[in-house]
C-alpha cells in the first residue's frame, strides 16, 4: 500500500493528463496566500483524499477567507470550461459536537473563524455528515465522509522557513524531492516513515494519527501503514514508537542539503541503512564555507593492498588488515575548489585559474592554516580509503555499469583524470561520476593530502586508527587518489604515496566531525 500512494502521489501532483489539472498558485502579489492548489479529479472518501494529500506534502484545502474561496471555487470550474464540480475541503466536525453547525474545524487546527455555508447547511440532514464540502456552487455543505467526491488539495508548508511554499520550490527544481513525497528532501529526517504529519518530530499527534487509521488500510492506502503491508497494526505502532522525538540531529555547522540518501547516488541498500542509522542527514553544507559534504557511516573493512590487472601493489600496501571506524564523519563530496580556497584564504597558489578548478600545490602548513579557520580536518588515512572503496573491494571504487567496482585498469577513464586523460592539467571538481557514497575525484585530478604521517601498516586489526603519534625519520605525510599526472597505479584504492612538498599535483579534500 506504501508503494500504491506514493504511485498515485506522483501520478496526481508530478503528471499532467488531461482529467489531472496542474498545481496553481495564488500568487502573493494577485493579493493571495504564495500556496499552490490542484483538484484531484479521482472520486474518493473524505478520508482516503485528506490521506492522499498528506501523502504528497499537501492537506485538503483550508479556506480563510472569501478571496481564497472564490480562487478555490474557480479552480473547481475547469477543466473543462463550465462544468462545477464538488470538491472536499480540508473541514471536519469533532465527533460529539452539538448539532449541526460547531464543533467544526480545519486539517492543519488553523482557526475556523470564516465559513460561506450555503443556505440551509450545515444540516446534517442524512446521518454522520461531518466532513466539508464545497458544492457546485461557490457555498459550503456537510456531508458524509464515505461520499465519494473529487478534492481540492493544498501545498502551504515552508519547512525550511524561508518565506517561500516549499512545494513550489519542488516545482521549480531549487529544492529536491527525491522520493517524490511532496516534502523538500532536506527537510525529511530519517524518521520520516512515522512524521505523519511532517512536523520534524514523532510525538502524539503522529500517534493520534495512526491510531484514527488503525486497522485495514483503505483505498490508496495510508502513511501511517509503515511497512506498507495493507494494514495499519501493532507492526506500524512499533516503528512509530521506535522513531519517537525530533527527527535527527542537524550538526550545529551544517545547514541541510539532503536528510535521506538519494538511492540514485547511493545505490547499495546496506550503504542507505548505514546511513540512516545514524541518525544525521546525508548532505549538507558547511554554513561557513559553503563546502558541500556528504555523511560516511561507520563501518568495518580490509585495508590495503587491491591490485589492479596492470599494476601490482607496492610493499607499502601491506600487510592488509582489517580496520573498524566507529564513528560516522562527514567527508568533502569535491576536492577543495579554488574559489574556496581563496574565499578563507585570499590567495590562490594554483597552476591553472579557475574557481571550479582544485585547488593545487598547496603546502601542508598552509592547509593547516585553513583548516584552523574553518573548523575543518583533513581525513585519516582510513577514513579515506574506507570512503573510497565505499563497500568495494577492488582495486578501483564502483560506478554506473560497474557497482561492485573493478580491477580494469582500461575503465579507468570512467571515474578519473589522469595521465592518460588529462590534457595535462586539473579539471572542474565533479566531472566525472562519483562512488558509492557519492564522493567525486577520488582517483585523479589532484592527489589528496591526508592527515597520517607514512608508515608501515600493522598485521593486527586496528580500531579508529589515526597513525602514528611520532613523526617517522625521514617524516612525511601520506597522499592518496593519485593526480592529472600520474597513471592509473596510484589511482587505485590501495595506493599510497608521501612527500611531494609543492608538488603541482597536490591538493585536499576537507573532513568534519559530526
Amino acid at each position: 500500500m506504501k508503494n500504491l500512494i506514493q504511485a498515485a502521489v506522483v501520478t496526481l501532483f508530478a503528471a499532467s493528463t488531461a482529467q489531472a489539472q496542474q498545481a496553481v498558485q495564488w500568487r502573493v502579489e494577485d493579493g493571495g496566500n504564495g500556496h499552490w492548489y490542484q483538484v484531484d479529479p479521482q472520486l474518493r472518501s473524505w478520508s482516503d483524499a485528506n490521506s492522499l494529500a498528506i501523502g504528497g506534502g499537501g492537506h485538503l484545502a483550508t479556506v480563510q477567507s472569501a478571496e481564497e474561496n472564490a480562487f478555490v471555487f474557480a479552480l473547481t470550474t475547469t477543466p473543462p470550461p463550465g462544468i462545477n464540480r464538488s470538491c472536499w475541503l480540508g473541514g471536519y466536525q469533532e465527533p460529539g459536537s452539538c448539532e449541526p453547525g460547531c464543533g467544526w474545524r480545519w486539517v492543519t487546527q488553523e482557526p475556523f473563524n470564516f465559513t460561506l455555508w450555503a443556505p440551509g447547511e450545515p444540516n446534517n440532514d442524512v446521518d454522520n455528515e461531518n466532513c466539508l464540502h464545497i458544492w457546485v456552487t461557490d457555498r459550503w455543505n456537510d456531508a458524509r465522509p464515505s461520499f465519494l467526491s473529487e478534492s481540492v488539495i493544498e501545498w502551504s508548508a515552508d519547512c525550511n522557513s524561508d518565506g517561500i511554499v516549499d512545494y513550489g520550490q519542488i516545482l521549480d527544481g531549487s529544492l529536491s524531492d527525491v522520493n517524490a513525497d511532496g516534502v523538500p528532501d532536506a527537510c525529511q529526517a530519517p524518521c520520516v516513515p512515522s512524521d505523519l504529519n511532517n512536523d520534524g518530530a514523532v510525538d502524539g499527534s503522529d500517534l493520534g494519527a495512526l491510531l484514527s487509521d488503525w486497522g485495514p488500510a483503505a483505498g490508496q492506502g495510508t502513511r501511517a501503514d509503515a511497512n506498507g503491508d495493507g494494514i495499519v497494526n501493532g507492526a506500524d505502532l512499533g516503528t512509530l514508537l521506535a522513531n519517537w522525538g525530533p527527527c535527527g540531529a542537524t550538526p550545529t555547522w551544517a545547514t541541510v542539503i539532503q536528510w535521506q540518501p538519494d538511492p540514485s547516488v547511493v545505490t547499495d541498500a546496506q550503504l542507505r541503512a548505514a546511513i540512516l542509522a545514524t541518525g544525521l542527514p546525508w548532505r549538507v553544507r558547511d554554513t561557513g564555507t559553503g563546502i558541500e559534504m556528504l555523511l560516511v557511516p561507520s563501518g568495518t573493512f580490509q585495508m590495503g593492498c587491491s591490485p589492479s590487472v596492470q599494476h601490482a601493489c607496492a610493499q607499502s600496501e601491506s600487510p592488509v588488515h582489517q580496520v573498524t571506524l566507529t564513528r560516522a564523519y562527514y567527508l568533502g563530496r569535491y576536492e577543495v575548489t579554488q574559489a574556496q580556497w581563496m574565499a578563507t584564504m585570499g590567495s590562490n597558489p594554483s597552476t591553472w585559474p579557475g574557481a571550479e578548478l582544485p585547488v593545487n600545490r598547496v603546502e601542508r602548513e598552509i592547509i593547516s592554516t585553513f583548516l584552523s579557520s574553518t573548523g575543518m580536518r583533513l581525513p585519516t588515512e582510513a577514513e579515506w580509503e574506507w570512503a573510497y572503496r565505499a563497500g568495494t573491494t577492488t582495486a578501483f571504487h564502483g560506478f554506473d555499469g560497474q557497482p561492485s567496482g573493478t580491477n580494469d585498469d582500461t575503465l579507468l577513464p570512467s571515474i578519473a583524470w589522469y595521465s592518460a586523460n588529462s590534457d595535462g592539467q586539473t579539471r572542474p571538481v565533479g566531472g566525472k561520476p562519483g562512488n558509492g557514497f557519492g564522493l567525486h575525484d577520488m582517483s585523479g585530478n589532484v592527489s589528496e593530502w591526508v592527515q597520517a604521517w607514512f608508515a608501515e601498516y600493522p598485521s593486527a586489526p586496528q580500531v579508529d586508527p589515526t597513525g602514528p603519534t611520532i613523526p617517522p625519520s625521514p617524516s612525511c605525510y601520506v597522499i592518496r587518489g593519485g593526480s592529472w599526472a600520474d597513471s592509473a597505479s596510484s589511482a587505485r584504492s590501495s595506493a599510497r604515496s608521501a612527500c611531494g612538498a609543492g608538488a603541482i599535483t597536490l591538493g585536499f579534500r576537507v573532513a568534519r566531525t559530526p
